[in-house]
């Protein structure tokens, strides 16, 4: 299914635009407000080709998708105007009453995903760059170096300026008064006094901190939030003639004092005391704290409140230059990208559905996306969630007891490793290995519990069968000669757009049936012809190139959709020579549509003049 059906699917199946708030994404999920979510038909949803789970959660309508994410949501947004972030409304709009907690987590949640993309690229690129200078591959404060430092660092030294976009959409404001709230905190005057060592100044009484708010999160979120209701209060009594010049003036004249002296500091603080807090709590008892928050890890991505969890380690890398939680995370990504590994090595030769979800799943998450493992394959078998669990808590109990940390802020994954070089590395050089043998080690003593559960899960499982019993053959429909299809002048044929394939130069004019099964296909011009086999292979036999303007003139069938054919059957008869004068090519392309439902498809490369009783194509299933 190609991203534009899945959005057709998806947009249908939520209740269609006229149920729809708003959506917004992440890494890898849709994230629709519903007006009702009794609307959307979320088993039908779940069994879309492509989804990989559903999750209401924080009162959005979350849909899983994988990496396709960015693909499907803009082919939303061409079918259908569903608004951005900025579209939900503040109050909770949508389906049922919601706690403040849950408006809490869904707002930062709301504010934090759209900063993701330059936050995910710049700790991607800093995780590169401490590994380039650990190994010695370029030189501390290097021109390289200083190259690679502006455009990892950018987006998390000026934090407080993405947030402030996002932030101002959530609220409902002006995104460019809220750019002039950050610009505020990140004035240079404050770190002059910073630099300076001066505490702070005062205006009428009123001392106002000198405070280092990059890379904070709070701070820019609360001003936000409070200026939305003073602009909207101002916009609204100010007349349309001059409010464009007193609306702005008097909502910062307002705002810049109030945040730089109470709003900032207080999120500045709060957010001070929550690391600090978080802090002690791992003081207190590293390996307990450890195996909590790795253990703990798959539900908050399952449930989606990870992200407002990003928060804490943001405030962590603010507060002490470095972050631990952020290490336990990193623990858990591996065991959750263990976990699907497992699954690959045990249903391998089992379940062919599995076998490649699982493998793509644990690929993407050693490279720190975890989603697709989660809901593609772990949350499917209870063994391999407990072992994620159990082995992500495990390795980070580990680097939590010898103070394992992460010192920027990366997307976790074996490459941003580097990352974590510094104090306490021995926890995380100790921890991530145990986190991911542990991982699958559970899931291999289980194994009889894996496949029971598979079992019983309808997937599409690989008979046993010899070796010579999983190789299907095509014979030629055509006689003439063999040619690469890459040599056909049809560009969809010849890079195996629709499927692998190959192609004959015909010698007569007879065209019969390459496989025993059904006709599925014959197109009204008769100039193509599609089979179902009895063993699954669609095979799709095209007759002559840009044949189909002549409307069906030559061509002349012996068969009908529906009716079961054998090997060797008669079913079409095209006139070659006639073809040929009318400026056409004639060559005859025979794909296998179906192809990646199959481990291989390759010509039989002895074969170069073909007979109808001729072995073509093999495919390995």
């Amino acid at each position: 299914m190609t991203s534009k059906e899945m959005a057709a699917r998806i947009l249908e199946l939520v209740g269609k635009e006229s149920n729809i708030i708003s959506c917004t994404h992440c890494v890898t999920r849709l994230r629709f407000s519903l007006k009702d979510d009794g609307k959307a038909d979320r088993k039908k949803i779940e069994n879309l080709e492509g989804v990989l789970g559903v999750q209401i959660q924080g009162g959005q309508f979350q849909v899983i998708v994988g990496n396709k994410v960015n693909k499907i949501y803009a082919e939303l947004t061409e079918m259908a105007n569903i608004g951005g972030e900025d579209a939900a409304a503040l109050d909770g709009s949508g389906t049922g009453k919601k706690s403040v907690v849950s408006r809490i987590l869904e707002t930062l949640s709301s504010i934090l995903i759209p900063s993701l993309p330059p936050v995910i690229g710049g700790g991607m690129i800093k995780g590169f760059l401490f590994m380039f200078w650990e190994f010695g591959w370029i030189e501390w404060g290097s021109d390289i170096f200083n190259l690679l430092n502006i455009m990892s660092d950018g987006m998390f030294y000026f934090y407080p300026f993405l947030l402030a976009v996002s932030a101002a959409k959530r609220f409902k404001t002006n995104p460019y008064m809220a750019l002039s709230l950050a610009g505020v905190l990140m004035h240079p005057t404050i770190y002059e006094g910073i630099s300076g060592g001066v505490e702070s100044f005062k205006i009428l009484g009123i001392s106002i901190p000198y405070l280092d708010y990059n890379a904070s999160v709070l701070p820019i979120i609360l001003a936000v939030w409070i200026m939305s209701y003073v602009y909207r209060f101002l916009e609204k009594r100010i007349p349309d003639i001059v409010s464009i010049i007193f609306t702005p003036m008097l909502t910062l004249i307002a705002m810049v004092p109030v945040t730089l002296a109470f709003i900032a500091p207080l999120g500045f603080y709060v957010g001070e005391y929550i690391a600090l807090g978080m802090q002690a709590i791992i003081d207190f008892s590293p390996i307990l704290a450890g195996f909590v928050i790795g253990a703990l890890r798959p539900v908050t991505v399952f449930t989606g409140t990870h992200h407002a969890v990003r928060a804490i380690v943001s405030q962590q890398l603010a507060t002490y230059g470095y972050t631990t939680i952020g290490a336990m995370n990193y623990m858990s990504t591996m065991a959750q990208a263990a976990a699907p590994l497992a699954i690959y090595i045990i249903l391998r030769k089992k379940n062919k559905e599995m076998r490649d979800i699982s493998l793509s799943a644990a690929i993407s998450g050693f490279l720190g996306v975890t989603e697709p493992g989660l809901y593609g394959v772990v949350m499917k078998y209870k063994v391999a969630f407990i072992a994620a669990s159990i082995g992500g808590g495990i390795g980070a109990a580990i680097s939590s007891y010898f103070g394992g940390a992460e010192y920027a802020m990366v997307m976790s994954s074996l490459v941003t490793i580097p990352a974590t070089f510094g104090d306490g590395f021995v926890g995380i050089a100790i921890g991530l290995p145990v986190a991911i043998i542990s991982t699958m080690a559970i899931c291999f003593v289980f194994k009889g519990k894996i496949l029971e559960e598979d079992k019983m899960s309808g997937g599409k499982h690989i008979e046993e069968k010899g070796e010579n019993e999983r190789i299907l053959s095509i014979v030629s429909p055509v006689k003439g000669t063999v040619k690469p299809i890459d040599q056909v002048s049809d560009a969809t044929f010849a890079e195996e757009v629709l499927g692998k394939g190959i192609a004959i130069v015909p010698a007569d004019d007879i065209v019969t049936s390459p496989v025993d099964g059904v006709v599925t296909t014959l197109i009204q011009s008769k100039h193509a012809i599609g089979f179902k086999s009895n063993d699954g292979l669609e095979v799709l036999v095209h007759l002559g190139i840009d044949t189909v303007k002549l409307n069906g003139k030559y061509f002349t069938s012996y068969v009908q959709e529906g009716e079961r054919v054998s090997k060797g059957q008669k079913v079409i008869a095209f006139e070659t020579d006639k073809v040929k004068a009318e400026g056409y090519e004639t060559d005859v392309m025979v794909v296998i549509t179906n192809t990646d439902q199959y481990l291989d498809v390759f010509p039989n490369t002895k074969l170069t003049e073909a007979t109808p009783a001729d072995e073509l194509l093999r495919v390995i299933i």
